[in-house]
């Protein structure tokens, strides 16, 4: 378009040619001279380590080593498969780091007496009924309960029906003892039974009637956790009702200690973890501890190492004011870990919903 304008005016007679072709001669090139000096404006050499873009793999920008939980872990001992198909899963406990009982449902018992290698026991229990809970004082004295209710007495040998027993009702979730005549079951319908080395003589806590999952006690002050925001306290001649502090709908599932003083309860509101302490008077609300999902056992080797397990492989450390996260290598994220138990720091078993059995080390 501009040379049609041009040859225009051309035409027209408007421009001289000799002046026009002056201005049509070769551009003057020379203001880019200025680009072709100095390397301040070329482009930079993306070679250069200091226009590079930061390399998001170096190490500072990973997360600190000692921010990832250390791996503690544990070996599988025993299993189902491995036990004929029997599948103890509801409770283990022993009386040193080498002789461990765990009990499970259909009147399932599986016991080791070298720490290491387990195997069935033989019991004329109804095989419809469930075994729930198992407690030693020492090599001749224990006690398992259950439904029914069911429970034997450990003589030193072998396992027998207890006469005594014929005193117990409803379904027994857990049972500890502090000696041969102090021991505690707890059950269904807040049912509360003390055994005083005779007979055992049921307890009425009331009014509102709940379940009882888990006892611990030590001399004569014994405590019962359950649902529905229940905690019991019991002595040798009182048993009492007392807040959990947790909400009303709140479950907890298990109870350990280290004095009457120092007790840790843990389970589950829903689906979040919960965790309660005793001091001996009354319950609080340990809000520390991280929401993990639900918490079925607690156990520990003295007050500043309390440890507790749950759904979905999980264990958690307790050190009296804080609560880590464990790095349970070897116990797959899939398992419902039901209980958990120590002859000492050294010698921790757990014990899953399938019946697989995993030691600590």
């Amino acid at each position: 378009m501009r040379r049609l304008a041009l040859a225009s005016l051309l035409l027209l007679g408007c421009f001289d040619w000799d002046v026009l072709s002056s201005t049509l001669s070769e551009p003057d090139l020379s203001v880019l001279d200025d680009l072709s000096g100095p390397q301040d404006l070329a482009l930079a050499d993306l070679s250069k380590t200091d226009q590079l873009m930061p390399d998001l793999r170096m190490p500072d920008l990973l997360p600190p080593p000692d921010l990832l939980p250390p791996p503690t872990p544990f070996a599988k001992q025993a299993d189902a498969a491995g036990l004929a198909g029997k599948r103890a899963n509801n409770a283990l406990f022993g009386w040193n780091a080498t002789n461990v009982t765990a009990v499970g449902d259909a009147g399932v018992i599986v016991a080791t007496t070298n720490g290491t290698n387990w195997s069935v026991v033989t019991l004329g229990v109804d095989p419809g009924q469930n075994l729930n809970d198992v407690w030693f004082k020492d090599a001749s004295t224990g006690w398992l309960v259950g439904n029914g209710p069911t429970a034997y007495v450990w003589n030193g040998t072998t396992w027998a029906p207890a006469p005594s027993a014929m005193a117990l009702t409803n379904d027994l979730l857990g049972v500890f003892g502090s000696a041969g005549n102090k021991v505690v079951a707890a059950g269904t319908a807040d049912a509360i039974f003390r055994f005083d080395g005779a007979t055992w003589s049921r307890s009425a806590v009331a009014p509102k009637p709940g379940t009882e999952y888990g006892v611990w006690g030590t001399g004569s002050s014994f405590v019962s956790v359950g649902a529905s925001n229940d905690c019991i306290t019991i002595t040798d001649t009182t048993q009492t009702k007392v807040s959990c502090a947790q909400a009303g709908g709140a479950v907890l599932r298990a109870a350990w200690g280290v004095s009457a003083n120092n007790i840790v309860a843990v389970g589950y509101d829903g689906n979040t973890s919960i965790a309660s302490k005793f001091d001996g008077a009354n319950w609080t609300k340990l809000g520390t501890i991280p929401n993990v999902g639900k918490l079925y056992s607690v156990w520990a080797s003295s007050a500043t190492d309390f440890w507790a397990v749950g759904e979905g492989g999980v264990v958690l450390r307790f050190d009296g004011t804080s609560w880590t996260r464990v790095n349970p290598v070897g116990i797959p994220a899939t398992e419902l870990l039901r209980d958990i138990w120590g002859a000492d720091a050294s010698n921790i078993w757990i014990l899953s919903s399938a019946g697989t059995i995993y030691k600590k080390g």
